[in-house]
């Protein structure tokens, strides 16, 4: 598979997610990260549509269509906590071939630690879709959105669901992070994915966002990661 950048034709964020999770087959099993709030599971269920034999769907809430979809498909399992929690990850004691991540990055308030467990979980595969930015001047630029200036904010005017960038709304209930590709696929590197495939959807009113889609691919291991470091016993001294 190429990594190329494709002048995309999707129709819907919803088309995108589905393209960019049938690109990632076949797998056998996979971890689904936030796939309840609005979709109720979707994307769990697409997954074994395609023909996973095995789903595990991580989110921290719960509905009533979510608890009948999930009685109807026995090989969706189901573990309800915080997936930046890493005691709570602590839990999950398997690997699966692929991961989704579908619009969650963005609320993380510990995105590094958060990415990095959510990948520990995953052997082959890992799938972002979310609302981007468009590369800036510096490249792998992360932009804390509380307390940001209107030019940031992604409609043209405002919403009264999703409210400006209010300093105080620091939850995973809003977006905290604006990532830049160049960003993701460096933090990606760092945990021994590269990309492999990468699309994206003119889904905003203002052109300097839109919506991404990748594919990475575990490809090495990375003893220089911050995971890795170890507290040195006894004294440190200079050399």
């Amino acid at each position: 598979m190429k990594c190329l950048r494709v002048s995309s034709t999707h129709n819907s964020v919803a088309d995108l997610k589905r393209v960019i999770l049938e690109k990632a087959m076949p797998a056998e099993s996979a971890v689904v990260f936030g796939d309840i709030y609005k979709v109720h599971g979707l994307y769990a269920k697409t997954c074994l549509d395609l023909g996973c034999k095995r789903v595990l769907l991580i989110d921290s809430l719960e509905t009533p269509e979510w608890l009948k979809l999930r009685l109807e498909h026995a090989k969706i399992d189901f573990y309800k906590g915080d997936f930046s929690n890493p005691l709570f990850m602590r839990s999950v004691m398997e690997t699966f071939d692929i991961g989704l991540a579908y619009d969650v990055l963005l609320h993380q308030a510990p995105l590094l630690s958060t990415l990095h467990l959510m990948l520990e979980k995953v052997r082959r595969r890992f799938c972002i879709v979310q609302p981007m930015l468009r590369e800036q001047r510096l490249t792998n630029t992360l932009i804390y959105l509380p307390g940001n200036t209107e030019e940031l904010y992604p409609l043209a005017s405002q919403d009264k669901e999703f409210k400006m960038f209010d300093r105080s709304a620091v939850n995973h209930s809003y977006w905290i992070w604006g990532m830049t590709p160049s960003f993701l696929s460096s933090v990606l590197y760092g945990e021994g994915f590269d990309l492999i495939h990468q699309d994206e959807l003119a889904a905003f009113e203002k052109d300097n966002w839109f919506y991404g889609a990748y594919i990475f691919e575990r490809k090495r291991e990375n003893p220089l990661h911050w995971a890795n470091a170890r507290i040195p016993a006894g004294l440190h001294t200079e050399p």
